[in-house]
């Protein structure tokens, strides 16, 4: 089974969550999930009775959609994708682990429960629906848009004076990284054969920003905080 990699932990490709490219026709990854919660209900029904009949039936109603629930990783790098979407009225795909799925069309925001899981901080997306495919699909892969990632666990990163630290990137298979030090003034960093090095200029707080990316695949955003300390 593939595996997704978290700043805390690694979390299965099971469920995932998905949002229509705005380039083309097909879906790209937004968040794996750990639920895939249902998107209608079951129909409204009402008791039919007739005097002369001694059985009672039921008539069907309305379908409802539900809002949906997601929980995720409440993390920056997490914050910075859903970000994008927030407030927006989107076309989602959900993948199960067998490649069947559902497509649905609603409105994104997100925030966070204030409950921790093992240390880890929790959040919830909420998607409300306007309209849902009337069934399933049995197969979602020509609807998919694979998404070049990183793979490996990020951990923050604190230097002394000007010293430096090397970190190890892996990717899925033939993506590229590009890093960009939001304050040179404080950190520097270079990138080649999937070492990321970071080094000390001045005291001080500034991000790594890395973009992966492969041509014909989505493109997917991580970030290192860099603590740099005086000597």
């Amino acid at each position: 089974m593939t595996r997704y990699y978290t700043d805390k932990g690694i979390l299965s490709k099971g469920a995932c969550l998905m949002v229509k490219d705005e380039t083309d026709s097909k879906y790209m990854l937004l968040i794996p999930t750990s639920n895939l919660p249902a998107t209608r209900t079951a129909p409204a029904t009402v008791e039919k009775t007739v005097l002369t009949d001694n059985a009672v039936t039921q008539v069907e109603g309305l379908q409802t959609n539900d809002q949906k629930t997601y929980t995720f990783n409440y993390h920056r790098d997490n914050l910075i994708q859903l970000s994008k979407y927030y407030g927006r009225h989107l076309s989602f795909l959900e993948m199960n682990a067998d490649k069947t799925g559902e497509k649905f069309n609603g409105t994104m925001v997100y925030g966070r429960t204030g409950v921790e899981v093992n240390g880890i901080e929790q959040g919830e997306i909420y998607i409300t629906v306007s309209d849902a495919d009337e069934q399933p699909i049995t197969d979602v892969r020509d609807l998919v848009k694979p998404t070049a990632i990183i793979t490996s666990p990020l951990e923050d990163v604190e230097l002394i004076g000007t010293g430096s630290k090397i970190v190890t990137i892996e990717t899925s298979a033939g993506a590229t990284v590009a890093a960009t030090s939001k304050s040179t003034s404080i950190a520097t960093c270079s990138y080649s054969a999937n070492k990321l090095t970071i080094t000390g200029v001045a005291a001080g707080n500034t991000m790594i920003e890395l973009v992966c990316s492969k041509t014909g695949e989505a493109t997917s955003y991580r970030t290192i905080a860099v603590e740099v300390k005086s000597a």
